[in-house]
């Protein structure tokens, strides 16, 4: 289950159109918090030093991911560094100056490396494409419903794109978020096979997980 889009947003294999955050300079997008506009941007975890932020990132991380104790733990103890390969990224409120001083948590995702994609037919590019994935993808319980889910995907996809360097972001997702990855401009792709376990049957993650990428062709 897959889903492709060039990041010019031209779409393989389907006719969705973007739904990216643009990227015009000086651009900062607005979500609703509590009633009220709120600006926001994305942070890397170890751009906010003060230890309150990066437990609060972690209380908001176990509150959704209760089952994911090591990534919280690397969370609160700040083991992420830029030396490192996965990034953490923060959705955080600004201010006109530009990070809150005491930043609330909006949501949270962590890009991971990933296996190198294989470039479409048409492509004028050659060789691999640089793939990453989406982990961890979240917004805390009580902010749900406003956009913010949104507005934390499309920004990390562009980050993973134009600061990171990868060319095509990868995430999984149950099949009811599908249409919400829809809306951030991924495009679906159904897998090519079913992994079946010892019995024959459909594994549990064959029904609960689809695969959607965000790629960049050129």
């Amino acid at each position: 289950r897959r889903m492709t889009r060039t990041n010019q947003g031209a779409l393989v294999g389907c006719s969705l159109s973007s739904g990216a955050v643009r990227t015009d300079a000086g651009d900062v997008p607005v979500v609703t918090v509590g009633g009220r506009p709120t600006k926001v941007r994305l942070v890397r975890l170890w751009e906010v030093e003060d230890p309150a932020f990066r437990n609060a990132v972690a209380d908001v991380f176990q509150s959704v991911w209760p089952s994911r104790k090591g990534e919280c733990v690397a969370i609160r103890r700040g083991t992420h560094d830029p030396a490192k390969k996965p990034t953490p990224l923060v959705l955080v409120s600004v201010d006109g100056s530009g990070v809150d001083t005491t930043p609330r948590v909006l949501g949270y995702t962590i890009v991971y490396p990933s296996s190198a994609m294989k470039r479409p037919e048409g492509s004028t590019k050659t060789g691999e494409c640089a793939n990453c994935t989406l982990n961890s993808v979240l917004v805390p319980f009580e902010l749900r419903g406003a956009g913010i889910g949104a507005v934390l995907v499309k920004l990390a996809a562009r980050v993973a794109v134009t600061e990171l360097g990868f060319e095509c972001v990868t995430a999984w997702c149950q099949p009811r978020l599908v249409k919400f990855y829809e809306t951030c401009g991924f495009a679906y792709e159904p897998p090519k096979r079913k992994n079946k376990s010892a019995t024959g049957t459909a594994t549990k993650k064959d029904a609960l997980w689809a695969k959607l990428l965000n790629l960049e062709v050129g």
